[in-house]
């Protein structure tokens, strides 16, 4: 049974979707993935497609639940885009929509109303890190700093968020077919092929430092310590 912790006001009625959390008391989806480039430990998932769905958070969280998180998408190349949503289900949620675009990587905020194309969000923000983000001829990576989708809604339709402390219910999705415009963060694209709602452990996610190591890597500087390999390694 997923417990849903927040008060949602007309949201039920509404139909808008909050992650699903739930007590500690059933294995995760979600396996420990400490990061060798970023340095960054990560709540990961793989999806049946190969497609792997990684977020880090930091270590202290306010009592608001506002604070910025990392997303990180690893795809085969042949995928023609891949979302992540941070309510665990692909409407009325911030997304993260992921593609390739040559030798780069677009990561685009959405939110989803119907089964149409999601238009653009404007109330989260990616910060695309240089260090772990890139392209080779196998897969495509992005690793992202998103400010405003660890909580999300208004007082009329009720407050959403993102307690680590509770095994919380994501959700990603993803479609074959290449973006109408893949040089265009605003692009349109089809609807997905497959989606999925695993359960993440994010309390295993949490990195001290969190701040300055992300600004880091929004440089482009190289991680410390150590950590497991990369399916999609930069080329030289």
């Amino acid at each position: 049974m997923h417990l849903p912790r927040v008060a949602t006001g007309l949201a039920g009625l509404l139909g808008i979707s909050k992650p699903a959390l739930t007590p500690r008391q059933f294995e995760p989806d979600s396996t420990v993935y400490v990061d060798a480039e970023t340095g960054l430990t990560f709540a990961s998932y793989t999806s049946d497609r190969s497609i792997i769905f990684r977020v880090a958070i930091p270590d202290v969280i306010p009592a608001d639940f506002i604070y910025d998180t990392i997303l990180q998408i690893v795809a085969p190349i042949d995928v023609g885009w891949a979302g992540f949503a941070w309510g665990g289900h692909m409407t009325y949620n911030p997304l993260g929509i992921a593609w390739a675009n040559g030798k780069d990587v677009v990561l685009s905020p959405r939110i989803a109303y119907g089964y149409y194309s999601p238009p653009n969000y404007t109330d989260s923000h990616y910060t695309v890190l240089k260090t772990g983000t890139h392209v080779n001829a196998t897969h495509f990576q992005v690793t992202a700093k998103c400010s405003g989708c660890s909580s999300w809604g208004d007082e009329s339709i009720g407050i959403s968020n993102i307690d680590p402390e509770y095994q919380t219910t994501l959700a990603y999705a993803y479609g074959n077919t290449k973006v109408d415009t893949p040089g265009d963060v605003q692009s349109t694209f089809g609807i997905h092929d497959s989606l999925g709602h695993p359960i993440y452990d994010l309390a295993v996610a949490k990195n001290a430092d969190f701040a300055n190591k992300v600004a880091a890597l929004a440089e482009g500087k190289p991680a410390t310590g150590g950590g497991e390999g990369e399916v999609c390694k930069a080329e030289e």
